[in-house]
């Protein structure tokens, strides 16, 4: 289809169409045969259409009101899936695009969150960008869906948290802290949001930061985190009996290990 001709609105719109119709069905096929060697050049053929129309969106653009209009949105969430696919550096150059936007959309967050992640992408740093803003602007909502709320910080917490001895550092633990802390806030202020599954989903991981903690030795953290896990138990429901029964006894021997720690740096001194 021409697109020589910017005066006529109603071809420009139509041209809109096409092309945005185009890079959708291409995205389409891609997802629905991932392992296909024409991968590449399917998603290059998305980005050709996406520039086009780039092209005659912002010719249309310039001749009238069309702020409530979603192209923006689409095209940069279309060029966001076919980069992330491609494995672009260009990918944050997308995001930033994205959080200029007049009016971003939480929903829109999430799924460039989720599309960050899903192979053969791996983005893990701009996923958790996009979770960090959309879980700020559903806590500025004067009813925030916690739900919502919940579903970001599970995601950022499973992002975050140390997979073994060589990713514990105190920057990493701090930063889980405080995503920790926000599930905190969510439970007190609305428990019902939270599932028995998705509170000890939250004590095991804490827990477990806990014990590989301990493991290395680190017991005035160690106690800290088990510690953390160990808060949950109040909101586990039909649960919170055996798994306190479990953890108390590893709980005493954590703090044990912490007190005869003190005693010989006292020792030492």
């Amino acid at each position: 289809m021409s697109l020589l001709c910017p005066g006529d609105k109603g071809v420009l719109m139509a041209q809109k169409t096409c092309l945005l119709m185009a890079a959708a069905a291409s995205l389409e096929l891609c997802r629905s045969t991932p392992h296909s060697p024409q991968q590449p050049e399917l998603l290059a053929e998305v980005l050709e259409h996406i520039q086009l129309c780039w092209d005659v969106w912002n010719t249309l653009k310039s001749s009238g009101d069309f702020s409530k209009d979603p192209t923006d949105a689409l095209l940069l969430l279309y060029e966001f899936e076919a980069r992330a696919k491609l494995n672009d550096p260009k990918l944050d150059t997308v995001l930033e695009s994205v959080l200029e936007l007049e009016n971003i959309d939480t929903k829109l967050l999430e799924t460039i969150a989720a599309l960050a992640m899903e192979p053969p992408a791996h983005f893990p740093v701009l996923c958790k960008k996009a979770l960090r803003i959309a879980l700020s602007l559903h806590r500025k909502q004067p009813q925030a869906d916690l739900a919502r709320c919940s579903q970001c910080v599970h995601s950022l917490i499973e992002l975050s948290l140390p997979r073994g001895v060589c990713e514990v550092e105190a920057r990493v633990l701090e930063e889980v802290w405080g995503y920790y802390e926000e599930a905190q806030s969510i439970i007190t202020s609305a428990p019902e949001d939270f599932t028995e599954l998705e509170v000890l989903w939250l004590l095991t991981r804490a827990w477990n930061t806990g014990i590989l903690l301990y493991s290395l030795a680190q017991y005035s953290d160690a106690e800290k985190w088990c510690g953390l896990g160990m808060s949950f138990l109040p909101h586990l429901g039909s649960l919170q009996e055996s798994y306190q029964t479990q953890m108390s006894g590893l709980y005493s021997e954590v703090l044990d290990r912490l007190d005869k720690a003190k005693r010989n740096l006292v020792m030492e001194e």
